[in-house]
């Protein structure tokens, strides 16, 4: 039997009901309601809640929810149910399904279980009680760890700070018999405060988020539940409505975006490569080898020249040497992957992807062998490739999406690389234009006057820093406020992604604040340039322009502002 996303199963005095609601298994005012309706009409001696399919419970919404029983609701049901309440867990367990998992009365966890509570990486704090319960379960001090960093624990690790009370390939049948620990009395307050204290000084962000996360969990040293239940309600409702949740909701959004590849690629079902081969000598090519290197790929390495093949040895080195010092691979695991690199052309014209430094072959002179050509910073009629400052991301030109096959496995060979890729239009040249854009205001506001202390006062206090060396004035000081100065910032860089957009460079306005805070360290909590200027209006936005132009062109108006306004569009239309 079973209602609205939950099933339930008598299994002789047990009651198990699991959460059946999707591959991640929502936990929406429906199953929420269901569930309560369940735990209050039990004829049973022991309940067990656990999740359908591969995952407990793992979805995230990023939209407030405000929808009645909320997650507090659940949550002090199965807290205050007749009878024992035990989650069996496994797969991902995340966000508001660890928030439940904290409210049962003990918790059983299959060996592959994650467990991560990632508000913060919204600019959230956690809901349902779990500021007060996790510290109760495992400490202030871990509990302040795992809320602040949002990182997932795995099951071992979460056995062995008491998040979970034991671990079983068949974490539903061990759930039916584990024993339940007692109540678990609030711990000292002193122990609460001092680990508050603490996390106020190491903490680096200067997120709201996380300061009314450690108010929350102090609160709960200091307050009654049913006070500190409001307290924590009230800090998340406040946050929701926060300018940083709004950009962080966005920086997801577009993740998602830019991870959707085109409909004809995705029919494809694309597979990574287990091999690439590399063609000249350039410094981004070992980037490109140690990342394939790290993920198991073999890489063949055609070098034109002796001297080019040992600079491009000699840069891997410097590398690999790099991670060795930062204890991030070992020597032997170092000589493993290095095994796997070969040198020559004959072993490298089989691998299926191609990475060229320069033009390569023509496409219409190649067979059609199946593989992908991609050519660093692009050539006429061929994938194009920039990899970004972070090498955490890149740019991908594609051919207008006639070669499904070919872009199907450069992405997905990118990604076994842990590189995201951008799928751009023409050449890969966005985020090149985009940050030469928001120099040059930098620089023209450094020539009008500006000091380089309020310049970089101004972008440090929004959570950038000024990219490079400035000009010296050819003006007297001048003053400026430290908004102005970063609007008039973001407002280049917006306004070249609107020209880049009207010619088919950047695909849609999220794809711009993607690369920028994947690649070039804009600050995640601030959304992205597109998302500011989406913030500020479209007329605030031309007007400022139109303002900025008498004095650098940089801050021209893009004729895209213009349409925009005119057919009444707002900027995340274009998203699609």
């Amino acid at each position: 039997m079973g209602a609205a996303g939950v099933t339930a199963e008598r299994q002789g005095q047990v009651l198990v009901l699991r959460l059946a609601s999707g591959p991640s298994n929502e936990l929406d005012a429906e199953v929420r309601a269901a569930l309560i309706d369940a735990l209050s009409t039990l004829d049973c001696d022991r309940v067990v809640l656990a999740g359908s399919g591969a995952t407990f419970s793992s979805a995230i919404s990023l939209e407030p929810d405000r929808a009645v029983p909320s997650l507090a609701d659940l949550c002090a049901a199965v807290e205050t149910a007749p009878v024992p309440v035990i989650a069996a867990l496994q797969g991902l367990v995340m966000g508001p399904g660890a928030e439940l998992a904290v409210a049962a009365h003990a918790r059983v966890a299959a060996p592959g279980t994650r467990i991560a509570f990632p508000e913060v990486a919204l600019g959230l704090c956690p809901e349902g009680g779990t500021s007060l319960r996790l510290p109760r379960l495992i400490g202030a001090r871990a509990a302040l760890d795992l809320l602040l960093s949002g990182r997932a624990v795995n099951a071992m690790a979460a056995q062995d700070m008491g998040l979970v009370d034991s671990l079983a390939a068949d974490p539903v049948a061990a759930a039916a018999m584990t024993p339940i620990r007692p109540v678990l009395p609030p711990r000292a307050a002193g122990e609460t405060l001092t680990a508050c204290a603490e996390a106020r000084r190491l903490r680096s962000s200067a997120q709201a988020a996380a300061e009314r996360i450690i108010a929350c969990v102090e609160a709960a040293a200091m307050l009654p539940p049913e006070a500190h239940r409001a307290f924590e309600e009230v800090a998340r409702e406040d946050l929701e409505l926060s300018p940083e949740t709004r950009a962080l909701r966005s920086a997801v959004l577009a993740e998602r975006r830019a991870a959707r590849l085109p409909p004809a690629v995705a029919r494809l079902r694309p597979v990574a490569a287990d091999a690439i081969a590399l063609h000249g000598s350039a410094p981004m090519l070992a980037g490109l080898a140690r990342r394939a290197l790290a993920s198991g790929m073999a890489v063949h390495w055609h070098h034109p020249s002796d001297a080019a093949r040992q600079a491009s040895l000699a840069a891997l080195d410097h590398a690999e040497a790099a991670e060795v010092r930062a204890g991030r691979l070992t020597p032997g695991d170092r000589d493993a992957q290095r095994a796997r690199l070969t040198e020559g052309s004959a072993q490298a014209s089989a691998a299926p992807v191609q990475i060229h430094a320069g033009p390569s072959t023509p496409r219409s002179l190649r067979s059609d062998t199946g593989q992908a050509h991609l050519v660093l910073g692009g050539a006429e009629g061929e994938l194009g490739l920039a990899l970004a400052p972070s090498l955490r991301t890149c740019e991908l030109a594609v051919l207008a999406e006639e070669a499904p096959r070919e872009i199907g496995l450069a992405v997905a060979t990118l990604r076994r690389m842990g590189l995201s890729s951008i799928l751009v239009g023409q050449r890969p040249i966005l985020g090149q234009r985009l940050m030469a854009a928001g120099e040059t205001a930098l620089a023209q506001l450094a020539r009008l006057g500006v000091s380089q202390r309020l310049l970089a006062e101004a972008l440090g206090d929004f959570g950038a820093r000024v990219p490079m060396e400035l000009p010296e004035a050819n003006a007297p000081m001048r003053a400026m406020p430290p908004r102005e100065i970063v609007n008039r910032w973001l407002a280049a860089i917006a306004n070249e992604g609107f020209r880049l957009l009207d010619r088919g460079v950047a695909r849609r306005p999220s794809d711009v604040d993607c690369l920028l805070v994947a690649g070039y360290s804009f600050p995640r909590w601030q959304g992205g340039p597109m998302h500011q200027a989406e913030e500020r209006g479209l007329m605030v936005l031309r007007h400022d322009l139109r303002l900025w132009s008498q004095e650098h062109p940089v801050w021209a108006p893009a004729s895209l502002i213009d349409r925009l306004i005119q057919d009444g569009l707002r900027i995340s239309d274009l998203d699609g």
